[in-house]
């Protein structure tokens, strides 16, 4: 297989969509369970920036295993140190409810996402389960209009802006994130009480 035909079918409809369920049920249902696994592939894709940038303006020999080095070291990174995962995905969690709340203020959004990634390290359990769960029930109320609409990933990840009106412009989607959101915390923190009694 050529690498073209092999990024066509990664990024064809079928394949995104499918990825997005079953991520967000991961995240949604046992978020905080497999926060670890989690923490180390956002430092993998967070490696992965950083690598591309090293090629992009500094080291261009061998560019395919600085990348990969990069996201292999941000993995080991994000996945030791715990702390750097929750900060990260606190931080990202407030970007985007800053950009929802107050969209034509984004300077706010990074007042948020300081905030509740520093909050995020206080209230790690609380938080992480809440965050886990609306991420993943975010990506599935996402799949779900992208698979009635038609609409692709590169029509989202465009303009993320547009992602929260396409998001809420449907009252029953907008109800199977709120069902996705309750049920998912409620999960995880019956399964972390359950694990804590064992």
């Amino acid at each position: 297989m050529q690498p073209v035909e092999i990024a066509e079918i990664l990024t064809s409809q079928a394949a995104v969509l499918t990825s997005m369920v079953v991520i967000g049920l991961i995240l949604c249902f046992i978020g905080y369970r497999v926060f670890r696994f989690y923490s180390a592939a956002i430092g993998f894709l967070v490696g992965e920036l950083v690598g591309i940038y090293i090629v992009m303006d500094y080291f261009k020999e061998y560019p395919l295993l600085v990348i990969l080095v990069s996201a292999v070291i941000g993995a080991a990174l994000f996945g030791l140190l715990y702390e750097l995962g929750l900060v990260v995905t606190g931080a990202a969690f407030g970007y985007f409810l800053g950009l929802y709340l107050l969209p034509d203020y984004p300077i706010y959004s990074y007042v948020l996402a300081g905030l509740i990634a520093f909050t995020n390290l206080f209230l790690e359990r609380a938080l992480t389960v809440i965050i886990t769960s609306v991420l993943g029930a975010s990506f599935i109320m996402l799949a779900t209009h992208m698979a009635v609409s038609g609409l692709h990933i590169y029509d989202i990840l465009t303009d993320l802006r547009n992602t929260f009106d396409i998001m809420l412009n449907n009252m029953f989607l907008d109800l199977l994130w709120f069902v996705l959101v309750l049920t998912g915390i409620i999960t995880q923190l019956v399964v972390h009480k359950e694990e804590e009694e064992e």
